[in-house]
């Protein structure tokens, strides 16, 4: 039975948590076995193989099939799909919001705003499409 992981397009990435992003600088100059390194993270050692490798981790496979890791190489991959992981999609219009019904980016009719704290605002309104009804957080900074 394989069990591994198949990376189709970009947002199947790896993520990153914060607590394995402040110990990526434990990694020193040298090769680690993968079991060091999720020791060194503090993951489980099948992310590695079946997560990370398989996502484009730079690693060498030796003759008689032993894997190594190089920790600078492996921190800096990791930290450059963090911030791949960190771009946003979108951006999303002021009168448009996301439709959950349609599960897409629409137009906001007889749309209204409410402040819920001081620099945030809802936006309600109704789905041109369908006619459901749709709403989103919104910045409540006056712009110049």
């Amino acid at each position: 039975m394989n069990r591994l992981r198949k990376f189709s397009d970009a947002t199947d990435r790896p993520v990153f948590k914060r607590p394995q992003i402040i110990r990526l600088s434990r990694l020193l100059d040298m090769e680690y076995k993968p079991s060091e390194i999720a020791e060194e993270l503090n993951i489980g050692l099948w992310v590695i193989y079946n997560t990370y490798l398989h996502a484009g981790c730079p690693h060498r496979r030796e003759k008689g099939g032993q894997i190594w890791i190089h920790g600078t190489s492996f921190a800096a991959w990791a930290r450059a799909i963090n911030e791949l992981n960190k771009e946003k999609a979108f951006t999303l219009q002021e009168d448009e919001a996301w439709c959950v019904r349609c599960n897409a980016v629409v137009k906001m009719e007889d749309a209204h705003r409410r402040t819920l704290k001081r620099n945030l605002v809802m936006v309600y309104g109704v789905c041109s499409v369908c006619g459901g009804k749709v709403n989103r957080l919104a910045s409540g900074k006056v712009k110049k």
